[in-house]
């Protein structure tokens, strides 16, 4: 017998250069990571239509006898479903986050407890807003941009419902402040990772922070303070135009929405096409599904202003998007044209497909 493979004396340790004289078993993959992928994607398909026509039943009347906790149970479907798209897709543990998710939900089903109904309505928000983002590709044209505006909105529209599914007992204002902040806190420790920390961020995401804080501050400070301590002819005058756009176009666009949200997503996905500091940008885009899901917390919003002030606020953003992609201060314009295509040969980074995970 070797020295190498010579049994250990009694009260020795193994030294750090002896190697073992076998091969450790590892266990095979049971599904291929394409089979997964088509796996995680049927079933969020799947569960996301079902669970969306059952929370739809607290608007509509689908003639079919359905029990009155239907809508309740669409909405902890779709929260399942955003869980396990989310975790996926973000590279997390699929059988631990869509679980709780799940649990929580049968728990606020069971006792219909205010705070658990608060709790889910806030947790399934945010979950929406975040796959919303998420779920995005890189967009090198404009139809493109257009078709994965059409995608975060579609998520985030569908988180909408199920918050008014749930019906919780909330506080319209500070429920949207929840849900931002949570979101966002989200988005962030997500885009940390895909983003390549703070040193990842660049001219172009030390620019976007900057002004996305500095528009999200004004826009929710200076909302809250005119509320609370402007002059009551300012307050009047801003409640007239609100009643006016609301008499003569049917709805109001959302400043958070089509100011920050949107526009940041439209320049993140460009951007994203040939730099992963695109991501950075993308997180403050989560501002505008988080101001969509939140839309229909108060009972004494309808339906068709909803619909008409999110239809302005995604024309609005996609417009100012637009235009922020056509005339970018972060393009390292100083270099010359050679230069430029320099950096962005070695710069360009393909992402995975959209039911792919990140990471």
């Amino acid at each position: 017998m070797s020295q190498r493979n010579a049994p250990l004396q009694p009260g020795t340790r193994r030294r750090a250069s002896e190697t073992l004289g076998y091969t450790p078993p590892v266990r095979a993959r049971r599904l291929s990571p394409a089979v997964n992928r088509r796996l995680v994607g049927a079933l969020c398909f799947i569960g996301w239509v079902a669970g969306l026509l059952a929370a739809s039943t607290a608007f509509v009347d689908l003639g079919l006898g359905e029990p009155p906790w239907t809508a309740r149970a669409g909405a902890a479907g779709l929260a399942v479903v955003y869980s396990l798209a989310l975790t996926y897709r973000c590279g997390g543990r699929v059988r631990v986050w869509p679980v709780l998710v799940l649990l929580g939900g049968a728990a606020t089903l069971a006792t219909e407890l205010s705070w658990l109904l608060s709790t889910v309505s806030v947790v399934t928000a945010v979950l929406a807003s975040v796959l919303a983002v998420m779920l995005t590709r890189p967009a090198a044209t404009i139809p493109r941009v257009i078709g994965e505006l059409a995608v975060t909105v579609v998520v985030a529209l569908s988180g909408t419902v199920a918050v008014a599914a749930w019906d919780a007992p909330v506080l319209y204002v500070r429920f949207n402040l929840a849900v931002l902040a949570l979101a966002m806190a989200v988005t962030f420790g997500v885009v940390w990772g895909l983003g390549a920390g703070l040193h990842g961020m660049g001219r172009r995401g030390l620019l976007l922070v900057a002004g996305s804080a500095i528009a999200m501050a004004v826009i929710l400070a200076y909302g809250t303070a005119v509320r609370e301590y402007g002059s009551p002819m300012v307050v009047d005058n801003i409640d007239a135009a609100v009643q006016w756009l609301d008499e003569n176009v049917g709805g109001v666009p959302r400043p958070a929405v089509f100011l920050v949200g949107l526009p940041a997503l439209v320049w993140g996905i460009s951007t994203r096409v040939e730099r992963r500091q695109g991501w950075w940008m993308c997180a403050f885009a989560v501002v505008g599904p988080a101001v969509m899901t939140t839309s229909l917390a108060s009972p004494m919003v309808s339906l068709s202003y909803v619909g008409l002030s999110t239809l302005y606020s995604v024309l609005l953003g996609l417009a100012l998007g637009l235009l922020l992609r056509r005339f970018d201060p972060g393009t390292p314009s100083r270099a010359g044209r050679r230069a430029r295509r320099d950096v962005s040969a070695v710069a360009v980074r393909p992402e995975p497909s959209r039911f792919s995970r990140l990471t």
